[in-house]
């Protein structure tokens, strides 16, 4: 892959976007700057100057990001122009989960939710744990049929 640099403006947009997204309030849409330091693990000058786009970022600190707000570190990473789409081929693929039916009425009512795409794409996960512990539980009973079949 082709390693390029983080663009501060890009950057500074994706965590003011993040900031709202995380902390914000209907009292405080903006969302709350040391709160967020908080959640990331960094200080609050740091959030302050990436908003600015007043110094250089490190691919870490955007995986940093990333991690602590259960965000795709690649998504970030294209988003700041530190990938490009080009960049990733196969290991996108790698990276996304195994997609679920379109019809699946669950999926869409999660698509169709008005909420931010992290907070959906949060959802769609845990309803893929979900649908992997359903298939655990139909082959524990299909076993079970099977053990009760061979005592008859």
């Amino acid at each position: 892959m082709a390693e390029g640099s983080i663009n501060r403006e890009a950057w500074a947009t994706v965590v003011s976007q993040l900031i709202a997204e995380e902390t914000g309030t209907p009292a405080k849409p903006e969302g709350n700057k040391s709160r967020f330091a908080e959640l990331v693990g960094v200080t609050y000058k740091t959030v302050l100057r990436w908003t600015q786009g007043a110094s250089d970022v490190s691919e870490d600190s955007v995986r940093q990001v990333a991690r602590a707000l259960h965000i795709s570190p690649l998504t970030l990473l294209v988003q700041v122009g530190y990938y490009t789409d080009a960049d990733l081929g196969a290991a996108a693929s790698v990276v996304t989960p195994a997609p679920l039916d379109k019809d699946d009425p669950a999926l869409r009512a999660i698509l169709d939710a008005d909420v931010p795409p992290r907070v959906k794409q949060r959802m769609i996960e845990r309803l893929q744990e979900l649908r992997a512990r359903d298939v655990e539980r139909q082959v524990d009973e299909v076993r079970w049929w099977i053990d009760q079949s061979r005592g008859a």
